[in-house]
């Protein structure tokens, strides 16, 4: 999901999130490689010099 950066399963389904899990486990280092993508991705999209801009042109009325 999003770039890569999460994983989709049916939270309402312990099977899904049980396989899900132990994929992790058993793929460590692509796991961590996506959790590394996660955080750049929320860095870039989500940081405060990133954010500040947007919310001040909300807070002022103005569009972007």
């Amino acid at each position: 999901i999003l770039g890569g950066t999460g994983y989709l399963v049916d939270p309402n389904s312990p099977a899904q999130i049980s396989q899900k899990i132990q994929w992790i486990f058993q793929n460590l280092t692509a796991a961590n490689f996506q959790g590394m993508k996660a955080r750049e991705r929320c860095v870039e999209k989500y940081s405060i010099q990133t954010m500040a801009p947007i919310l001040s042109d909300i807070i002022a009325g103005r569009s972007r």
